[in-house]
């Protein structure tokens, strides 16, 4: 009797233990199944971001060019505003006021 007994709770034990290993791996696969997610959803957010960093360069290399061309439109204006003399410019607006001041 003793042997039928210990027989059983023998096979109840590796029972349990077979249902605890069920479990585990089953946990183990929904976790596997998760991170996988994961790791997709950053795979996604890296390739988003390098979009993003392509597009701002491109962007940052047009406005490089625009500030470039607006330096060129104002070039010659700046040199002819460097070259110009407030004494003749006062002639101009009031000539008789320039030859005063001389």
């Amino acid at each position: 009797m003793e042997n039928t007994s210990l027989q059983k709770l023998i096979m109840i034990s590796a029972g349990v233990i077979a249902l605890f290993f069920v479990k585990l791996m089953s946990d183990m696969s929904d976790s596997m199944e998760e991170m996988t997610g994961s790791i997709r959803a950053i795979a996604q957010d890296v390739s988003e971001m390098q979009r993003d960093m392509h597009s701002m360069n491109e962007s940052m290399q047009r406005m490089e060019r625009s500030i470039h061309g607006f330096g060129k439109a104002f070039s010659p204006a700046g040199q002819q505003f460097q070259q110009m003399n407030p004494n003749d410019m006062m002639q101009q607006v009031w000539p008789s006021r320039g030859q005063q001041s001389r």
